[in-house]
């Protein structure tokens, strides 16, 4: 689970100070990596907070990710009510530090990852099922349109999931070790392969299938 540094609203300094529990729910029994708001107490301020991931969370994470650890993890969050009624906005930073395996050498590789991120949220009724597209019909896009928000299921949002999401983004996909290079017998074998012609590859399959 997340060990929460900070939560709290956000509000002027005229404001009186409120619970620092104020919209957030318990973690989500049964996940690890869960931080949920429920949607229904935001204030018109919002909420900003302070997430770090500890060695549960982390450990879950990096079985999720496919990768071999999450050394560490924090993210400040910021979420906001949007004009139109139902709709947040998330701004948030991660501050990661992972380690993967060389896609040459398979050696551990360590990499901070530092990402910026704007999410939105709407109401789940806003998303038209598939189901209600015609056979054959597909939804147009506008390609410069923004991107439409992502949906509120149970009226609740999973800080902890956006957070392992926007972590997955800003891996490197192919991570390598300073110094490691391909073997030379690896190129050799590779280059060997490149030179045969598709034709005399199909001509000894034929050979076979003939005895």
């Amino acid at each position: 689970m997340f060990r929460r540094l900070g939560c709290r609203p956000v509000f002027d300094g005229s404001a009186a100070l409120l619970n620092e529990d104020f919209a957030v729910s318990k973690d989500v029994p049964g996940k690890e990596f869960s931080h949920v708001v429920e949607v229904d107490r935001i204030g018109p301020q919002g909420l900003q907070m302070q997430l770090e991931a500890d060695q549960a969370a982390r450990t879950a994470l990096a079985y999720q990710l496919r990768i071999l650890g999450v050394l560490s993890l924090k993210a400040d969050l910021r979420l906001v009510p949007e004009a139109l009624a139902g709709h947040f906005r998330l701004t948030g930073q991660i501050e990661a530090e992972v380690e993967q395996a060389c896609v040459v050498s398979l050696e551990p590789v360590r990499q901070r990852v530092s990402e910026m991120f704007v999410r939105r949220f709407g109401p789940e009724t806003e998303a038209k099922p598939e189901a209600e597209l015609g056979e054959g019909e597909a939804e147009w896009l506008d390609p410069d349109a923004d991107d439409p928000p992502d949906p509120i299921a149970g009226a609740q949002i999973d800080l902890g999931a956006v957070v392992a999401e926007e972590l997955a983004l800003g891996l490197d996909p192919y991570p390598r070790r300073p110094g490691a290079e391909v073997p030379d017998s690896y190129r050799e074998t590779a280059e060997e392969g490149s030179k045969i012609s598709p034709f005399a590859a199909l001509a000894k399959l034929k050979a076979t299938k003939k005895d």
